[in-house]
């Protein structure tokens, strides 16, 4: 059977504009984009600290290993981002005191009050770019996106 016979047969799309790798990438590169404008507007660069902040916000304490995990950026760009938010006065870094060898990265009062102003700004986004979708809609769409990142994980692992 030919791939395109496959692809016909299993309603995959492969082709550029249809397939979901190339929409997810481009959806991806445009919401990151908006966020990072938003964030370099009220703050300056580096762009991708927003993501560091959004992190702590979440989990409140972290290594940068564990900072790792849960963003897209690479171990150098993490320490270069923590080492500006550091001299921003938005993040604290702290040795661990059950392992010393470890330091940990918290968000500082003025860490938190930027994550305030920047998790209003990515709420507003959000909800303007899922408006187009009815409430059943964002709920298939959560989902879907669920099992798609379960599934990611189970075929590509972590490849960073």
């Amino acid at each position: 059977m030919s791939l395109s016979a496959e692809t016909e047969a299993d309603n995959i799309r492969l082709d550029l504009e249809q397939r979901s790798f190339y929409i997810f990438s481009i959806l991806a590169t445009q919401i990151n984009r908006a966020v990072a404008r938003t964030y370099v507007k009220k703050y300056g660069r580096p762009e991708n600290a927003w993501k560091i902040l959004a992190v702590l916000n979440k989990f409140k304490a972290l290594s940068a290993s564990e900072l790792n995990q849960h963003t897209t950026l690479e171990m150098d760009k993490i320490t270069r981002l923590v080492d500006v938010l550091v001299e921003r006065g938005f993040v604290l870094r702290e040795q661990d005191q059950k392992d010393r060898r470890k330091t940990i990265i918290s968000l500082s009062a003025e860490g938190k009050k930027a994550t305030r102003h920047l998790e209003a700004s990515i709420a507003t986004m959000e909800r303007e770019f899922l408006i187009v979708l009815s409430a059943d809609e964002r709920e298939s769409l959560y989902d879907l996106l669920t099992k798609l990142h379960l599934r990611a994980g189970q075929i590509f692992g972590d490849q960073r």
